[in-house]
């Protein structure tokens, strides 16, 4: 499809790794630990994910020549998981930008990571793969129906009206708050606030931007603008 050599992607690798026999009963075995460190990664986020018997430790970045598997040893040494048991190892490139186009006007759509439908920001895929998906059958049956394939050009539209306004949002969010290690002090700062935790849980299980409350969208506006420009403290 045109445009697909372009399309702007993180580059994410984890480990599968057994979860350590010590961690059973601590509250670190169900807590999902989301990392912002240059160093680990320079523009996206690592992570250290607890899947009961086993753990997912990662990362991902768009930076070419950044060592992946070296920010994960690092990761690990720091997280006292340097000796756990490696089962399996994985990596793969994640689009973080919709397609400008996902069809060739004849025969062929694309639809869920092919057309870039993962969300900004958070590397989420599978909701927005699965309504991808779905949208894109309900296409195909119009065209089958109709026998006009202009009409695959549907799929694209569906999708954005859809969640076009929240990738664009967690897209501003990742730009202006992954772009250094101060910034993302600052993100993780703000995100202790309890107006923008409430919110964003509400925006993230309905997979719409929340409208409700609007003073308190206010309140996070200038609270936003306070962390960018560095006006009150951050955490060392």
């Amino acid at each position: 499809m045109p445009g697909a050599d372009k399309l702007k992607s993180v580059f994410a690798y984890h480990e599968i790794i057994e979860t350590p026999a010590e961690w059973e009963g601590h509250a670190i075995a169900s807590r999902c630990d989301v990392i912002y460190d240059g160093a680990l990664s320079p523009d996206f986020y690592s992570w250290v994910f607890p899947h009961g018997e086993t753990l997912s430790v990662g990362t991902g970045t768009a930076e070419q020549g950044f060592s992946l598997r070296q920010s994960i040893t690092d990761l690990r040494a720091r997280t006292g998981l340097d000796t756990a048991k490696t089962l399996r190892t994985e990596g793969a490139p994640i689009p973080m930008k919709p397609l400008k186009r996902w069809d060739d006007g004849k025969h062929v759509l694309l639809c869920g990571d092919a057309a870039g439908c993962v969300a900004p920001a958070s590397g989420e895929g599978i909701f927005y793969a699965m309504a991808c998906g779905r949208m894109s059958a309900e296409t195909m049956m119009e065209v089958l129906q109709s026998n006009d394939p202009a009409l695959l050009r549907n799929a694209r539209k569906r999708f954005l009206k859809a969640h076009g306004k929240v990738f664009w949002a967690l897209g501003i969010m990742q730009y202006f708050w992954y772009h250094s290690d101060k910034r993302r002090e600052r993100f993780v700062t703000m995100c202790d606030d309890k107006d923008v935790q409430r919110l964003t849980w509400d925006s993230y299980l309905n997979k719409r931007l929340t409208r409700k409350e609007p003073m308190a969208h206010i309140k996070i506006f200038f609270k936003d603008m306070a962390h960018l420009f560095g006006i009150g403290p951050a955490r060392g």
